[in-house]
């Protein structure tokens, strides 16, 4: 990789078709040869990822990385719910190998997601709340809830601003086969360094509960409406389901819906993933997968690439040379990109404007497909965006860095009959470059 210079890049290409956006930035460095075609499926582009990680990390090794801080909060008035170290041990036991198992499939090897553990289970960290249990805490109470816990952590001499942070709120309330729900259940504010997210504990809640039920138990639940029918099996893939996508989202993944190519492994984590969690154990459908475009994010998150090396530092991105072109039914976004912290992968998210509940043209993220490149030895991309549709849409370029971090720059353009109209994405493109 190159060193944080304003690079450039001559494309050995012929004339860009109709649709074209291009601009480029001055620079001295020439073209390598170059076998794009070599890297053209997923797995060619994981060895290649994997290599550029290896390079960076160098000959010192992994060192311990970070682990991921499980708290359990509850009332003050109120012990945690029964069972629960047993059961979010085997909770989190899962999904660590869902990632585990998500990241060998996609070519990258045994990499796991770091838990902290005590005496071989899990290590909950259990924050009494200065609150009793009488309407104080709502779904609502989320930044009443962290400030308790940061309070909390930081008593332990924990820098709570320096870590991931999964929060399993003891607010509910079970009597019988009625389960009353009242927690904040969201992720936020998350990077590579720090994230937070919010998820439920319910005594009906458990890996077990998540195979086939010969009791045939059907709960009803209340969360944000009323009391509606759940088997066993969909409560347990709703709310595990739910705790691994917000976890994803405490881990700075956005959500991101499958390509038609990636569909065949079913539905994407970070996509309705939390609603078919873990559903192939009952043969109910291929249940949920990990994108590539999130294993990419995660495979350098201190949590997972098992070292903090340089983390803190900003990867100071420039972009040499950008364009965006149209041809056989396909978006081609190709570029230069130097910095300080090397760039290992990039990823275009393509996400199409929807209107929001006042009639307003918003970006939802949640049919936002991803699609990807690796860099050659002289930092170019190549990322060709497909499943293409009519209407306005936003690419979200981002770099993804050997240290966990990640930049991203956006571009604007509209579809229509299939033809894009690339005008507004000319002008940030000059933009982008001119930064």
């Amino acid at each position: 990789m190159t060193h944080p210079l304003v690079l450039s890049l001559l494309f050995l290409v012929p004339t860009l078709c109709q649709g074209e956006a291009s601009v480029s930035s001055t620079g001295s460095k020439g073209p390598q040869a170059f076998d794009w075609s070599a890297v053209d499926t997923q797995t060619e582009q994981a060895k290649r990822v994997l290599e550029a990680i290896r390079s960076w990390q160098g000959q010192e090794g992994k060192d311990t990385g970070k682990k991921l801080r499980v708290v359990y909060f509850h009332p003050k008035d109120r012990q945690p719910l029964k069972d629960h170290v047993t059961r979010w041990d085997g909770i989190m036991n899962d999904i660590q190998e869902f990632h585990r198992t998500e990241m060998k499939r996609l070519g990258y090897g045994e990499v796991m997601l770091g838990l902290e553990r005590e005496n071989g289970k899990l290590k909950l960290h259990e924050v009494r709340g200065n609150a009793n249990d009488d309407g104080t805490y709502t779904y609502k109470s989320g930044s009443m809830i962290r400030a308790e816990v940061f309070k909390a952590l930081q008593a332990k001499g924990i820098n709570p601003q320096e870590e991931t942070i999964l929060i399993v709120c003891g607010l509910s309330k079970t009597e019988g086969k009625k389960v009353t729900i009242y927690s904040p259940y969201y992720g936020m504010g998350a990077d590579h360094n720090r994230g937070i997210c919010f998820t439920a504990d319910m005594d009906w809640l458990s890996i077990d509960g998540l195979r086939p039920d010969p009791t045939k138990t059907i709960l009803q639940v209340k969360e944000h409406r009323g009391y509606e029918p759940f088997t066993l099996a969909r409560f347990n893939t709703t709310y595990v389901g739910g705790a691994i996508h917000e976890l994803g989202h405490g881990m700075s993944l956005p959500h991101n819906y499958a390509t038609r190519e990636e569909s065949k492994h079913g539905t994407a984590l970070m996509g309705a993933g939390n609603y078919t969690y873990r559903k192939e154990w009952r043969n109910e459908g291929k249940g949920s997968f990990l994108t590539h475009s999130s294993a990419l994010r995660l495979l350098v998150h201190p949590l997972f690439s098992g070292t903090d090396k340089q983390c803190q530092e900003a990867p100071q991105a420039k972009y040499g040379k950008l364009n965006l072109s149209h041809t056989d039914g396909k978006i081609h976004l190709r570029g230069t990109i130097g910095s300080v912290i090397p760039a290992v992968a990039m990823i275009a998210y393509n996400d199409r404007e929807n209107k929001g509940q006042r009639g307003y043209m918003v970006n939802k993220d949640y049919d936002a497909t991803t699609w990807t490149s690796v860099l050659n030895p002289n930092d170019e991309f190549r990322i060709r965006i497909g499943d293409l549709r009519d209407g306005n849409h936003q690419i979200r370029l981002l770099s993804v860095h050997a240290n966990g971090a990640t930049v991203t720059k956006r571009l604007h353009y509209s579809m229509k009959d299939g033809v894009p109209d690339f005008t507004r994405a000319k002008k940030e493109i000059a933009d982008i470059l001119a930064n």
